[in-house]
Parts: C-alpha cells; sequence; structure tokens
C-alpha cells in the first residue's frame, strides 16, 4: 500500500463508485485500441520539413522516431512529433523529417524497405517547420471492450453520462510510468542525485507490474536480465536486452567499462532522461488527484485553489469558489494539481495541505525537486484535475462493447477504461504508485545506511 493513505480501506475510490462496470477485457489485440491524432493544422504542402502521417501497430513512438531517422540517415533531432502514442495499439499520428531537396522522396521510398513491420507510411506531405510537442487538438479514440458482462451496455451509458457532467479525471495513464511501471522510480531517484539508485530501479527492479509486460516471453528474459544484474553480471544482463532497449543497454555498456552510476546513467540520452523526470511530476500530481477524488471534489473549486484555463493553460490563484461558478460550469477553467518544478503556482488551504502531502511522502522538498528538474530540463506547471470526454458514442458488436470518444491532449483513455470497465484500481491505489512511494522508502534507508 502507498504512503499516502486513499481512504479507510486504503483501496482509493472510483469517481462512479456507486455505478458496477462493465468488466470485459481490453487490449486483447493491437486493432482493440485505436488512436489518432487531430492535429492544430495540416502541413502547408511546401517546406524544407516532409512529414509523414505513418500508422504504427506494436511500436512505441519513440522508436518509430529512431526507425525512421535510421532508414533516412537523418539525425533523431531533425524529427519532430506532437505526441507520444501507446505501443498497444493501432495509432495514426504526424511525424515531421528535416528532408530538403528533390532527393527526399526517392530516400523515402527506399527507406520505407527498411522499415519495420508494424509501421506504415499513409501520406507524405511538405511542411514548413519542425513539428513541437503538443502542437494537437486532441486525439480520437475506439477502443472494444471484450466479453462485457450483463448489461454492460447499459452499465457504459449511465458510467460515461457521469463523467460527460463531471468531467474525466484527468490522471496519468500507465503508459507514463514505463511498459515495467518503474519510470516514476528512476526519475525519483535522479531528482533526489541517487545515481546508483537510479541504475537499480532501471535495470534491478521487479516493479510487480505483470499486467504492463507484452508477454510472457518479454517476461522470461526481462527476469533474467534483472537477476544477472542484481548479481553484478552486467555482460550478461547487457545480453538478455534486445537493440530496442536502448536506455538499458547504454548502462549496462558503460558499467560494463567501469563507469561510475552517474556517468553510466548520463550515457542516457537527455531526451529519456526527460521522460523519467516527468514520470516522477506525474506521480505526484496522480496522488494529489486521488485525494481530490477520494473528498469527492476533484472537479469543484475549493478555496485556495489554483484554475487553469482549457483553452489558454493560464494558471491562477483564487479565493472565493463562488466568483468562478459561471466559467466552472461551461467547463473554461477547472481546479488544477502541481506538475512540481521551477514556475509551479502553489495551492493555499486545503489544496496546498494536500499537494504538501504528497510531496512528504515522496521525500525531496519542492524547491529541490524544482532544482533538479530544472537540470533535466524540465519546468514546473498545473494539470488540471478533469478534462472533457467529448464525442462519446458506445454501440455493442458481437457481444464486445465498441466505445468511441475524442480527448484534449495529454488525456489518456486508460482513464476512460479504468471508470468503465472497473478492472483496475482507483487512481492512487495503483501499484504504480505503492511502487514509487517503495521506491522513496528504500532511498530514505539508503540515505540513513550512507550517514550511519
Amino acid at each position: 500500500m502507498s504512503m499516502i493513505e486513499l481512504d479507510s480501506k486504503g483501496r482509493g475510490k472510483y469517481v462512479t463508485q456507486d455505478l458496477p462496470g462493465t468488466g470485459g477485457r481490453v487490449r486483447v489485440k493491437p486493432a482493440d485500441f485505436c488512436v489518432e491524432e487531430i492535429p492544430l493544422a495540416e502541413p502547408e504542402g511546401v517546406g524544407e520539413h516532409l512529414y509523414l502521417w505513418v500508422e504504427k501497430t506494436g511500436l512505441p513512438t519513440l522508436a518509430t522516431v529512431r526507425a525512421i531517422g535510421r532508414g533516412l540517415k537523418v539525425p533523431e533531432s531533425d524529427l519532430g512529433y506532437a505526441g507520444m502514442k501507446d505501443a498497444r495499439a493501432v495509432t495514426r499520428q504526424w511525424i515531421s523529417v528535416y528532408l530538403p531537396g528533390s532527393e527526399a522522396e526517392r530516400r523515402m521510398a527506399q527507406a520505407e524497405k527498411a522499415f519495420p513491420g508494424g509501421l506504415r507510411v499513409l501520406r507524405a506531405v511538405r511542411g514548413r517547420s519542425k513539428l513541437r510537442r503538443g502542437a494537437l487538438r486532441g486525439n480520437r479514440f475506439e477502443v472494444r471492450v471484450r466479453d462485457a458482462g450483463a448489461g454492460g451496455f447499459a452499465r457504459a451509458g449511465a458510467i460515461l453520462e457521469v463523467l460527460q457532467t463531471r468531467g474525466l479525471p484527468n490522471a496519468f495513464g500507465d503508459q507514463r510510468f514505463g511498459s515495467r511501471g518503474h519510470s516514476a522510480c528512476v526519475g525519483c531517484a535522479l531528482v533526489l542525485g541517487e545515481w546508483r539508485r537510479a541504475a537499480d530501479f532501471l535495470l534491478g527492479s521487479d516493479s510487480g507490474q505483470k499486467a504492463s509486460c507484452p508477454g510472457d516471453e518479454e517476461s522470461g528474459w526481462l527476469r533474467e536480465a534483472v537477476q544477472k544484474y542484481r548479481t553484478g553480471d552486467f555482460a550478461r544482463a547487457l545480453r538478455c536486452y534486445p537493440p530496442g532497449w536502448e536506455a538499458e543497454r547504454r548502462v549496462l555498456s558503460r558499467l560494463i567499462e567501469g563507469a561510475p552510476p552517474e556517468k553510466a546513467m548520463r550515457a542516457i540520452p537527455r531526451r529519456e532522461r526527460v521522460l523519467y523526470g516527468s514520470a516522477f511530476q506525474a506521480a505526484i500530481f496522480n496522488a494529489c488527484l486521488a485525494k481530490r477524488i477520494e473528498r469527492d471534489h476533484y472537479d469543484r473549486f475549493l478555496p485556495g485553489d489554483v484554475a487553469v484555463s482549457h483553452e489558454g493553460g493560464n494558471a491562477r490563484r483564487i479565493g472565493d469558489p463562488g466568483k468562478e461558478a459561471d466559467a466552472w460550469a461551461r467547463f473554461e477553467v477547472s481546479p488544477s494539481g502541481p506538475l512540481p518544478g521551477e514556475g509551479t503556482l502553489d495551492a493555499r488551504g486545503e489544496p496546498g495541505e494536500i499537494e504538501k502531502e504528497a510531496f512528504r511522502a515522496l521525500g525531496p522538498s519542492p524547491e529541490a525537486a524544482a532544482a533538479s528538474l530544472a537540470e533535466l530540463g524540465l519546468r514546473g506547471g498545473r494539470r488540471p484535475y478533469r478534462t472533457r470526454l467529448e464525442k462519446f458514442d458506445f454501440r455493442e458488436e458481437e457481444g464486445d462493447l465498441i466505445l468511441r470518444f475524442v480527448l484534449s491532449p495529454g488525456a489518456y483513455a486508460s482513464e476512460v477504461l479504468r471508470e468503465v470497465t472497473k478492472n483496475d484500481p482507483p487512481v492512487g491505489a495503483v501499484a504504480r504508485l505503492d511502487v514509487t512511494f517503495r521506491a522513496e522508502k528504500l532511498l530514505r534507508s539508503k540515505r540513513g545506511e550512507e550517514k550511519a
């Protein structure tokens, strides 16, 4: 159980706690979970950047970017993408490549022959500038829930109506914490400057996230890699990892050369180390959101809250919640939780106490965390506790439920499924946060040993 108590039984709470879930199976096949980006604007048709509308199956976004870069012999820094997409899905998104010159299209045709089987280029259009992170209007989802229980259609409808009225809890989903569920642990160690612990969490932690492992075959070699690392056999651990696991392979290679843990961890490209820091930020936010859901006011303003505009993202501290009633009802503003770092506006009153409690559980002070995250290139900010569930519809098909909906950028469809199916525990009771807090407990223990 996490060090932050969520309720008297420690299990957390759903927003739709009183409505039974549909049950059923999700993500049985990649095609059961389809995502399509809604861009801010289509590429102009002219320019030095080649925009690729790609469809990928079973591939994470960064692996896709690297595959395209290798095929075109273009450095990774010359590629851009708007958002990270889950590997266990069929996803469509734009990826831009700086590729001027008349030979670009011919090079593209040659490169496609070397792309992995799960990657297809559906369109190629010229654009004027590199695609930037966050350049999205939203994401369109179509999700199949197989073998939903009796009355699943009616149950899904009742739950979705509540979520549309109150707003979907804007939690960070499992993907943010990595396929092994340990990214927040690594990020916590990096924030604390515990480089050895960061390597231990990356290479030697058995997070227990069996459900997030893609399959038994992978689990087998992964368990062997963890065991070899724990015994100090870095060379054999390295041989366990396939080429796609670049972070683990880079760190192990440096450790084999005798590098200290800090130098070994810094061998991971900064672009990836940033992901560990953002997972730490996400763990803090989810812990605060869980408390707000437990007290049944994740979607309502309290004195001292920080209001965030859904349109522009502007944050401001409020006094009288009544003055925000009209804007809140129009879904223009919502209460927000912290993404720790420089520039984060702290809440006051009860909301502020909830945020302080999350930091006390994890260990580092907000000031220390902000300095460490700044070194990774991460600033702080605020994230709304709720987000819109838009354009949703659902139907039955051969005993399965088909859910369709649109979410704003950065929102996770897994949180819709959490409430609808109730297969997964509530936000904050998920094992991913437990691991993060256990990680900090180990870190505190380690610091105590060093002082002794």
